[in-house]
């Protein structure tokens, strides 16, 4: 058979250099290939090309160079890809250097328009997908990582070509990067659930790995909802609608037991408000907390006209009345070490993590433990914007591990970029304020709140309670707000428990009795008040002592060098462990359904640590007797002002009765008392002016219903 001359010069020419049209990618070969590495190249091409959103494919620059390099010592891709590789540095016996970098698949370089690929990842393509080793992180398969690697270096070409829209101040704010002085940097220093670390390297590379999952991976919608809906919005494409995922909206509350799973709802959302503390006395503290409350509609309500309970839509303004379901979202250090330290705070030592906290909680920390105000501004957001927020939420809830710094990356700070980053609005973006207050300045100039609006709800602290309770149980004179506060603090800081026990015996040594019965029940609440009071003052010093004492054990215990103490809290910490990798079993991002753990399974681990815990708690006291000493004088003290208040509230309870039926039997000794009596019967008007012949300052309709005084002027007039 004579050879066609003319063939063998263009199979020649075509493993010299390939242009490979059966795809709409202007892609040249620049490396000889046998026909083989061809046929993978063109079925790869042809792939990438089925994945890339068509803006991409027209945005990318014309006549890409692809060459095939040596990039590593490897023959095919790594199958330990899953391990996190350093650069390993290493000298031979003649002292010379030597590097091993990590696995490099592939790179774009933009001055020259190359995609350049590793060799292992052409012979991975060549191998086929269905030869193709499986991987349990990433894309799953060595071959689609292959896939994975056009689709990134081309999302560089066009990243490249179209002015660099990784550095767009929204891509940056959607990927939790942060523009420097020198250079973009991630502030996700140590994300929990990252799809690839590589993603953390600069801003460009988020792009590129991003770019990998939304065309490849039709997870990525319910794994990274904000993400995903950033990619859809601006490349016009949505590359997987039938998919088969479902959103996951469940966080971990963080409760003084552990994480607890809950669902955040988006449909039950009634809004959406910015939670601001007030300063407290710490330097930590020293410009108040911002934060976001949720504000959750229960799932069901009852309905008085059916007389039965249906779910609660649509929802409205009652929603504020379900405390119990609102959640706050709170960025905070994450204090490994137990106590904060100052230096570290400043220059970012400790992890800044969004944690999500059950409404009541954060009250009870603010007003009760702190005496901190905390004000609610609605937000003003519209349907769509509410669903963005919720779904930032859910990705730096799951996902997020920044490093908290008091003036840089403080709560004020990481709560303006989670809005910033949820919002597709230009006028937000420029703004930067660095303090609560701040924040809230520029959040009503920009009218997405008012610091007028009739909506705005405060919290306030339980200082006036408590200097109510200090006056009444210890005669403290009040001069002023600041003042009292202070004072209020020192009392609880220094006051002895045996000197406030015996403040109260000597009150209650002091019988006060009097020939009247309406002055003695008057002093029998006074009474009451005062014993309710000391009771009031002993639970707070309670709860400021137990806080106090638990921040010192856990310093004892991060210092302790005893061998047994350390493999007792290692044994708590593993019956207990609830991080968030332990959460979830796999998976990147927001986790789905079926790699959740359940309430059920977390219920099971703290009643399986019970024992653990216990043995803990008794090692505790044994290295900290004194504490544990004051806080069982206290509690004594409580059990015993709150047996006395009983005590009084049952005879005040008895006499306030006789003075009731006392006045109202005289009534019904003349005439125009007796109709007054009967006309309260049946008139609420009538009733209340009965109240005000008794003294409404004893017979308030707290002291007695309305059903009971009617009780009471029945058996009267029966009389």
């Amino acid at each position: 058979m004579k050879t066609n001359k003319a063939f063998i010069f263009a199979v020649f020419c075509l493993l010299q250099t390939q242009s490979l049209w059966a795809h709409d990618l202007a892609i040249t070969i620049k490396t000889k290939l046998d026909s083989g590495k061809i046929a993978a190249l063109e079925n790869a091409l042809n792939e990438v090309s089925s994945l890339l959103p068509s803006k991409v494919k027209a945005g990318l620059p014309s006549n890409i160079i692809l060459k095939i390099e040596k990039l590593s010592e490897h023959q095919f891709i790594p199958s330990d890809v899953c391990t996190p590789k350093k650069e390993v540095i290493t000298l031979d016996e003649n002292l010379v250097v030597h590097k091993q970098r990590p696995f490099v698949y592939g790179e774009y370089d933009k001055f020259t328009n190359a995609l350049v690929l590793n060799i292992p990842v052409l012979n991975e393509l060549a191998k086929g997908r269905s030869a193709s080793g499986r991987i349990t992180c990433q894309h799953k398969s060595l071959y689609d990582q292959a896939i994975a690697t056009i689709v990134h270096e081309l999302t560089h070409a066009y990243d490249f070509k179209n002015k660099n829209i990784s550095n767009t101040t929204e891509f940056i704010r959607r990927a939790d990067f942060k523009k420097g002085l020198l250079r973009t940097k991630s502030k996700n220093v140590e994300a929990m659930r990252s799809a690839d670390p590589y993603e953390l390297v600069n801003i460009a590379e988020a792009y590129a790995v991003n770019m990998e999952y939304f065309t490849m991976d039709p997870e990525f919608a319910c794994r990274r909802p904000a993400m995903f809906d950033y990619y859809k919005r601006t490349l016009e494409v949505d590359p997987f609608p039938n998919r088969n995922c479902s959103m996951n909206n469940t966080v971990m509350m963080s409760t003084n037991a552990g994480f607890y799973p809950m669902k955040l709802d988006l449909s039950r959302v009634y809004r959406v408000d910015y939670l601001l503390a007030a300063p407290g006395k710490e330097l930590s503290s020293g410009f108040g907390h911002s934060m976001f409350r949720i504000v959750m509609c229960a799932p069901e309500r009852f309905d008085p006209i059916t007389n039965r309970v249906i779910p609660a839509t649509p929802y409205g303004p009652k929603c504020l009345d379900d405390k119990l379901f609102h959640l706050v979202v709170s960025y905070r250090a994450n204090v490994e070490d137990a106590t904060l330290n100052y230096l570290k705070g400043l220059f970012g030592g400790y992890p800044s993590m969004l944690f999500i906290l059950n409404f009541g909680d954060v009250l009870d920390e603010y007003n009760r433990d702190e005496l901190r105000d905390v004000v609610a501004y609605p937000l003003n957001l519209s349907a769509k914007e509410k669903e963005d927020f919720i779904n930032k939420v859910l990705e730096e809830h799951w996902n997020y591990r920044g490093a908290y710094k008091f003036f840089t990356n403080n709560c004020a700070v990481e709560s303006f970029d989670l809005l910033k980053s949820s919002l597709d609005r230009q006028d937000i973006q420029k703004l930067s304020s660095v303090t609560p207050k701040g924040v809230l300045e520029d959040l009503d100039k920009l009218s997405f709140l008012s610091v007028k609006s009739g909506e705005i709800e405060t919290y306030k602290a339980r200082t006036e309670q408590l200097i109510l309770a200090y006056k009444e149980a210890y005669g403290y004179n009040p001069r002023d707000a600041k003042e009292d506060k202070k004072m209020i603090q020192k009392f609880v800081s220094e006051s002895s428990s045996a000197g406030r026990l015996s403040s109260f015996n000597k009150f209650s040594e002091k019988e006060e009795t009097s020939m009247d019965l309406h002055t003695e029940v008057s002093l029998m609440k006074k009474r009451l008040v005062v014993a309710s009071s000391y009771s009031v003052m002993e639970q707070q010093i309670l709860r400021t002592k137990t806080s106090e004492f638990r921040k010192k054990a856990a310093e004892i215990f991060m210092n302790t060098k005893d061998e047994k103490i350390k493999k007792l809290m290692a044994d708590s910490g593993a019956a207990l462990k609830q991080d968030f990798k332990g959460l979830s079993s796999s998976g990147y991002g927001v986790p789905l359904k079926e790699e959740m753990l359940t309430r059920q399974d977390m219920d099971q681990k703290v009643e399986a640590s019970k024992d653990t815990l216990a043995n803990l708690e008794n090692t505790l006291k044994e290295m900290m007797p004194k504490e544990f000493a004051i806080l069982d004088t206290i509690t004594s003290n409580i059990g015993i002002f709150n047996e006395k208040s009983l005590s009084i509230r049952k005879e005040y309870r008895e006499k306030l009765d006789l003075y009731t039926k006392q006045v109202i039997r005289n009534l019904t000794l003349d005439d125009v008392g007796r109709a007054l009596l009967i006309n309260a019967l049946t008139s609420k008007e009538s009733l209340d002016k009965v109240r005000d012949l008794l003294d409404r300052n004893l017979v308030s309709e707290r002291e007695i219903l309305d059903v009971k005084l009617r009780k009471i002027i029945q058996e009267s007039l029966g009389n």
